[in-house]
C-alpha cells in the first residue's frame, strides 16, 4: 500500500470507523508474528494483538500520518503491550469483540484461527532451535530483545527498527550490537 493510500484509508477511517477492518486486515499476520515471536505462546499473543487493535481503533482518530507507515505505529502499540504484559506478569486481557458491532464479528472463520494455531505450534516443534534461541532471547533486558526480534524474525532494516523504536539509527545498531553479544554468552 502506497503512503497516499494509507493516508487515505486513516482518514477514511477517521470518517467511518466500520473502514477500520481494512486495517485489521492489512496488518494483523505482521502484528500477531511479531508478538509470537516475542512470547512463543499463541493464547497469550492472541490476546496482546486483540489489546494492540483496540488501542489502535481507540487512538486511531489521533494518528496522524507524518511519512511513518500505520504498521511502525502498530509495532509500537505492540511493544507497549508486551513490555505491559511482562511488568503485569498476570494479563487479564479485554477483547476487540467488545468494540465491534457483534454481526461483523461473525464474519472471523474460526477455522482458520484453528489452522493457523496448528501450524505455528508444528512450526515451532519442528524447529527446536528457534525455541532454544527464543528462550534465550527472553533472557535479555526487553529492550535487546526488541531490536533483535525485529531485526532477524520480522526481517526489519535499521532504519524501520529505528522508526518503530523511534530511536536513531546509531542507537539501533548499538542495541543489535550489544544484544547479540549477550545473546552468546547465554548460547
Amino acid at each position: 500500500m502506497t503512503p497516499e493510500e494509507e493516508e487515505y484509508l486513516i482518514g477514511l477511517i477517521k470518517i467511518e470507523s466500520s473502514e477500520f477492518g481494512v486495517l485489521f486486515d492489512l496488518h494483523y499476520h505482521a502484528i500477531f508474528n511479531y508478538v509470537f515471536h516475542r512470547l512463543g505462546d499463541y493464547e497469550l499473543s492472541r490476546d496482546i494483538v486483540s489489546e494492540v487493535f483496540l488501542k489502535a481503533f481507540i487512538n486511531i482518530r489521533s494518528f496522524k500520518c507524518k511519512g511513518i507507515p500505520v504498521l511502525f505505529w502498530l509495532y509500537r502499540i505492540a511493544n507497549n503491550e508486551i513490555q505491559q504484559h511482562f511488568r503485569k506478569k498476570k494479563y487479564l486481557p479485554s477483547y476487540f469483540g467488545t468494540a465491534i458491532n457483534p454481526t461483523d464479528w461473525c464474519a472471523l472463520n474460526m477455522q482458520s484461527d484453528e489452522e493457523e494455531k496448528n501450524q505455528l505450534e508444528k512450526e515451532l516443534q519442528q524447529h527446536e532451535n528457534f525455541v532454544l534461541m527464543q528462550q534465550k532471547i527472553k533472557l535479555l533486558p526487553l529492550n535487546y530483545q526488541e531490536v533483535i526480534v525485529l531485526r532477524y524474525f520480522e526481517q526489519k532494516t535499521i532504519k524501520e527498527i529505528a522508526l518503530i523504536k523511534n530511536k536513531k539509527e546509531g542507537t539501533v545498531k548499538s542495541l543489535l550490537s550489544r544484544g547479540i553479544e549477550k545473546l552468546k554468552t547465554l548460547v
